[in-house]
């Protein structure tokens, strides 16, 4: 969902393009080690969270030079929780399905994978979100295909607004991330250096 006026998208493109090299050019090894220290952070942080015993987490798998957010599997699980992938619809439509360990993965579009049709739906409490850029202020700035905005904007809708929590690479980070209207910060972006969470 994108109701960007030209200027903004043109500075939103141009940012994902210098944080897609970026990205890119982290080497295998530092790659490994960095989503390793991000998922310790983010562990850390998600033991601070008020969320029922067996909550339902809504992950990623990893496109390209994302964090491997898989690292997360096995700790979540040891903690009790119950976790999703998201399959995304259309151009801008996504929902979550139950992920079951060991179960087999299908295409769920734009180079990730998922659960297939036999896995329940479900409304994860919260979600573990990739991303290209953040600021300070925990806005975040997404491939621009606009599933995960679309998705938040209808959970908030329906009264169901899960806790939002971005995993991103320190050199991801912009001074500023370009907004547009119907953008909506995060409630934490944790790096290798740090948490980051709205003042």
């Amino acid at each position: 969902m994108s109701m960007d006026n030209g200027v903004t998208k043109q500075l939103k493109s141009e940012a994902r393009g210098k944080m897609r090299a970026l990205r890119a050019a982290l080497s295998p090894k530092e790659h490994h080690a960095l989503s390793q220290q991000i998922c310790e952070n983010f562990l850390h942080h998600f033991d601070r969270l008020t969320l029922r015993k067996g909550a339902i987490i809504g992950l990623f798998l990893p496109i390209g030079s994302e964090i491997n957010a898989s690292l997360l599997e096995s700790p979540l699980r040891e903690r009790g929780c119950e976790l999703a992938l998201p399959i995304t619809i259309g151009t801008t439509g996504m929902l979550f399905r139950n992920w079951k360990h060991g179960c087999g993965l299908i295409d769920a579009g734009y180079g990730t994978k998922g659960p297939d049709v036999k896995a329940r739906e479900v409304l994860p409490e919260c979600l573990v979100m990739p991303l290209l850029a953040f600021d300070r202020g925990c806005n975040r700035l997404g491939h621009g295909a606009g599933h995960y905005d679309r998705y938040i904007s209808e959970r908030i809708i329906g009264g169901t607004r899960p806790v939002l929590v971005g995993l991103a690479f320190g050199l991801q980070q912009l001074d500023k991330v370009p907004v547009g209207e119907y953008d909506l910060p995060l409630d934490a972006i944790v790096t290798e250096r740090e948490i980051f969470e709205p003042a």
